[in-house]
């Protein structure tokens, strides 16, 4: 989409990435002024328990992954990294259900795991609250700095079908929300435009894209955005 509006792209998901992840990531963009009233923002909401983690890895450790990355890429082997470093230089993991099946630190593993496997580490309900509040800031910070933001669901993921649906009778309230940007992949594809014409393993993926699907869905993107005057 990004091309076709001959518009600079600036990229800040990554696999296995997080909502906690996307916040700091777009708020410290903001911070440093790479992200203004001339960015339009599109926010993807992922699986609510995905978070950050302190990572025991090296500085060494950390840059020969990262290079290892960069190479695999180079080849053509779509690799992406597992370690982030944050603006104070602390590394850290991302973490996922099964993500300690990819830690190149042993106390990594453990702690993945533990995070997995342990009662009370883990509550969808909790963090779907903890992440409405983190969205109605972002909002808010956005708003005030003139930043357009939309927000991309996908079917059932993310916080608000938690909150909105799952949790129907608390009293976090749809009306709180600028709901006039929020778009939904639902909206734009049938179940078997998802699950077969663009799904990346097909029939059985339903939640990642293929080359042509993520091609689709940005033209989609553009068209709901001309409709609501978005983009002229």
């Amino acid at each position: 989409m990004a091309a076709s509006l001959d518009l600079e792209y600036l990229h800040f998901a990554g696999g296995a990435g997080s909502d906690k992840r996307g916040f700091r990531l777009l708020v410290q963009a903001i911070q440093k002024g790479e992200v203004n009233s001339n960015t339009l923002v599109v926010f993807q909401p992922a699986e609510c328990t995905r978070r950050e983690l302190p990572s025991y890895i090296s500085e060494a450790e950390y840059l020969e992954h990262i290079r290892g990355v960069e190479e695999k890429n180079k080849q053509g082997l779509g690799a992406s990294p597992v370690y982030d470093k944050t603006l104070t230089g602390q590394i850290v993991s991302r973490f996922k259900i099964d993500s300690c099946h990819w830690q190149n630190h042993y106390k990594d593993e453990e702690m993945h795991l533990a995070y997995q496997e342990k009662p009370g580490c883990l509550n969808y309900n909790f963090d779907a609250e903890m992440l409405s509040v983190y969205w109605y800031m972002l909002q808010g910070l956005c708003d005030s700095k003139g930043i357009t933001l939309v927000m991309l669901r996908d079917y059932a993921r993310g916080w608000p079908p938690i909150i909105f649906r799952g949790l129907s009778n608390v009293a976090i309230k749809e009306e709180w929300f600028n709901k006039s940007l929020w778009l939904d992949v639902a909206d734009m594809w049938t179940a078997h435009d998802r699950s077969t014409i663009y799904a990346l393993n097909p029939p059985r993926d339903v939640i990642h894209y293929s080359e042509a699907g993520h091609i689709q869905l940005a033209d989609d993107i553009e068209k709901c955005l001309r409709e609501k005057e978005v983009l002229k």
